[in-house]
């Protein structure tokens, strides 16, 4: 259901299981994966950081570094919420965008410039 949800906002989303064929990435292990996912995440247009771990946060930092700010740290918690509630599309951005809202506001989120909230899906 999450992903759902998330594919009814970002048409343009890709897995690294998506990006090679079943055999290659049933023969990729650990630090194999996670570098795939490093690479893959500082070079895409956007980044959703699924959970704010050590990862995340230096892939943000490369990010920054680089000038590519449409990074979100989403918050989990009401994006599970929202999904679970079957919500999508336009629904669910404007659920999300007021449960980022609050959160910066309220000191606990974070955001880039040019963060998805500014802009119209």
């Amino acid at each position: 259901m999450e992903m759902e949800g998330l594919t009814s906002i970002y048409t343009n989303v890709y897995t690294k299981s998506a990006l090679l064929s079943g055999e290659d990435f049933t023969n990729m292990h650990g630090n194999t994966k996670a570098a795939l996912d490093y690479h893959v995440s500082i070079n895409s247009d956007s980044y959703i950081a699924t959970y704010f771990g050590n990862i995340d946060k230096m892939v943000a930092a490369m990010r920054a570094f680089r000038g590519l700010f449409k990074t979100l740290f989403l918050n989990r918690r009401a994006f599970e919420q929202f999904t679970s509630q079957g919500l999508k599309g336009e629904e669910l951005v404007e659920a999300l965008w007021n449960a980022h809202r609050d959160e910066f506001v309220l000191g606990r989120g974070s955001a880039l410039p040019e963060c998805f909230c500014e802009f119209k899906l």
